[in-house]
């Protein structure tokens, strides 16, 4: 392991969401959305291996209020947004997994039951998608979205937002 290698990572990763988190301070309209301040988020899980692993370290993360968080990890940057049962649809779900190729759907209770995972799915429907979620017991699902790179989040928050107005998504 290379002690310089890992540090410079890390401070890069932390950086680049603290300049993240100005930014969309400046740019999102502050009556629809809240923009957080960068927290040091615990007791997260990583995608290693075909499994969810606990990460016992902090990552940087923030909310967009309602409803988003947006943060970063070894894996790379990440997008989530919590909807209500009731407010998933169909045409929500087949926008969303048409629009974030690395993305995961899973319950807020039973996070580490995925209804979807890009990784083991593949392409499955919109359809199937749905059927997992009226199967499940899950009261509120996480849509998740994973991107390489800070140019990449912020396009994917800009169209998370578009279809979640579109389909009626955020709370008020």
């Amino acid at each position: 392991m290379n002690v310089r290698e890992v540090h410079e990572f890390l401070n890069d990763m932390w950086e680049s969401i603290f300049r993240l988190n100005g930014e969309l301070k400046r740019e999102l309209d502050e009556k629809e959305f809240s923009v957080e301040p960068v927290e040091e988020a615990f007791g997260a899980y990583i995608f290693i291996d075909g499994e969810w692993r606990l990460m016992k370290y902090p990552h940087p993360a923030f909310e967009i209020k309602p409803q988003m968080e947006v943060g970063a990890t070894p894996e790379g940057y990440y997008l989530v947004i919590a909807i209500p049962r009731e407010r998933v649809s169909g045409n929500f779900v087949g926008s969303f997994l048409e629009g974030f190729q690395r993305s995961f759907i899973y319950g807020a209770e039973d996070f580490l039951s995925d209804v979807y995972n890009w990784r083991r799915d593949g392409r499955a429907s919109p359809t199937e998608v749905i059927e997992r979620i009226d199967e499940s017991g899950e009261r509120i699902f996480q849509f998740e979205a994973n991107f390489e790179n800070v140019e990449e989040l912020v396009e994917g928050i800009k169209r998370v937002i578009k279809i979640g107005k579109r389909f009626n998504v955020f709370e008020s």
